[in-house]
C-alpha cells in the first residue's frame, strides 16, 4: 500500500517484510493494512484532541467538492468505440453486488477509475504486472466458489487472447460469467509507456483478417477474429460496434450466460489509441481527456472556488 509523493515520505504497509523493497520506503510497516490504518486514525484522533494536529478540513473539504463537481468524462458517442463509455455503460447494467475480475494494462487501469464498486471482494484483481491471461481461470474460480454472484471479467484483446482456451473449461463445468473484451488491437499500456521516447515499436496486434468479410473493412484490420474462436470453445459471443448498442448486448449477455450456463463474451471494438490518465508520481497525474466539469460556472466558477489548485 504504497503513497508515493516527491514532497512526502514515502511510506508503505504490507504483509510481507519482502515487499517492502519494492519502492524502498523511508518508513516501511509490516501489518495487515486494515489494522495498521486503524491505528494511524486513532493515533490521529489522540493527537488532535491534545491540541498537537493541525486541521485539514479546508483541505479535505476542497478534495470532496473536487468529486462531486470534476468527473473523468465517459459519455462519448465515437466510433471506434472510446473505452471511457464502456465503464459508464457497465455501471448501469450490473447490479451493486457484482463481482469484477481484472487483470493488467489499460482496461483494469480505466476499470480502476471508471466502475464502481460497492463492496469488500467485489474487485478481484492480480495485482502489479505480469500474468496476461489471469483474468479468465480466475473468473471461472470466482463463479466456481460462489455461482450465486454475478461475475464480469474486463480485459483488452492482448491478455484475452493468452489463455482464451480456458473458456472450454468454462463450456465444459458450466461456470457462466460476462467477459466484457475491449478490442483496440494493440498493447495499449506498453504504447502509451513508448510515448515518452516517441515510439511505437512491436505494440500493434492488427493485420487484415482475410477470413472477415472485405464489406466489413474496418473490422477486417482488427485482426483476431474472437466471436468465432469463442463460438468455436462451447461458448457464446456478441460484438458491438457503435457505443448506442453496448448497454443492450451487456443485458442480453447476462440473459444468455443464466439460460445457457457457459461464458458469454462482449467484444466491444475500441479505437485503436486512447490514453488512459496516469502519472510517475501521485501528484502529478496526466489527464488526456477534457474534465466533465459538474460546476454550474463551468471551469471559471471550479478556478474562483479554488479547486484547480
Amino acid at each position: 500500500m504504497p503513497i508515493t509523493s516527491t514532497q512526502d515520505r514515502i511510506s508503505e504497509i504490507y504483509r510481507k517484510e519482502v515487499a517492502l523493497s519494492v519502492f524502498t520506503p523511508e518508513l516501511g510497516i509490516v501489518s495487515d493494512a486494515k489494522a495498521a490504518l486503524q491505528l494511524f486514525v486513532d493515533i490521529a484522533r489522540e493527537r488532535q484532541a491534545a491540541g498537537n494536529l493541525p486541521s485539514r478540513a479546508d483541505w479535505a473539504g476542497r478534495c470532496a467538492e473536487r468529486k462531486r463537481l470534476m468527473h473523468r468524462k465517459t459519455h462519448y458517442d465515437n466510433i471506434p468505440i472510446k473505452p471511457q463509455r464502456v465503464y459508464e455503460e457497465m455501471n448501469k447494467v450490473f447490479p451493486r453486488d457484482t463481482v469484477y475480475v481484472s487483470n493488467i494494462g489499460l482496461s483494469q487501469i480505466a476499470a480502476g477509475q471508471f466502475l464502481n464498486i460497492y463492496g469488500p471482494r467485489q474487485w478481484i484483481n492480480c495485482g502489479q504486472a505480469g500474468p496476461l491471461g489471469w483474468s479468465m481461470p480466475a473468473a471461472l474460480g470466482v463463479v466456481a466458489a460462489d455461482p450465486t454472484r454475478t461475475v464480469v471479467a474486463i480485459t483488452g484483446d492482448y491478455d484475452f487472447q493468452f489463455l482464451l482456451e480456458e473458456l472450454a473449461v468454462g463450456a465444459q463445468f458450466k461456470l457462466p460469467y460476462v467477459h466484457v473484451l475491449v478490442n483496440n488491437a494493440y498493447l495499449g499500456l506498453i504504447r502509451q509507456s513508448q510515448r515518452g521516447f516517441d515510439m511505437d515499436f512491436c505494440v500493434q496486434l492488427a493485420f487484415d483478417n482475410i477470413n472477415v468479410p472485405d464489406s466489413d473493412d474496418k473490422l477486417r484490420s482488427y485482426g483476431v477474429d474472437h466471436v468465432a474462436v469463442v463460438e468455436g470453445l462451447g461458448c457464446k459471443a456478441l460484438r458491438v460496434k457503435d457505443p448506442a448498442d453496448i448497454e443492450a448486448a451487456l443485458r442480453q449477455a447476462r440473459v444468455m450466460a443464466a439460460e445457457h450456463r457457459v461464458p458469454v463474451v462482449v467484444e466491444i471494438i475500441l479505437e485503436k489509441v486512447t490514453n488512459i490518465a496516469m502519472g510517475v508520481e501521485i501528484d502529478k497525474v496526466n489527464e488526456f481527456e477534457d474534465i466533465d466539469c459538474r460546476h454550474p460556472e463551468g471551469l471559471k466558477g471550479l478556478a474562483l472556488a479554488g479547486l484547480l489548485e
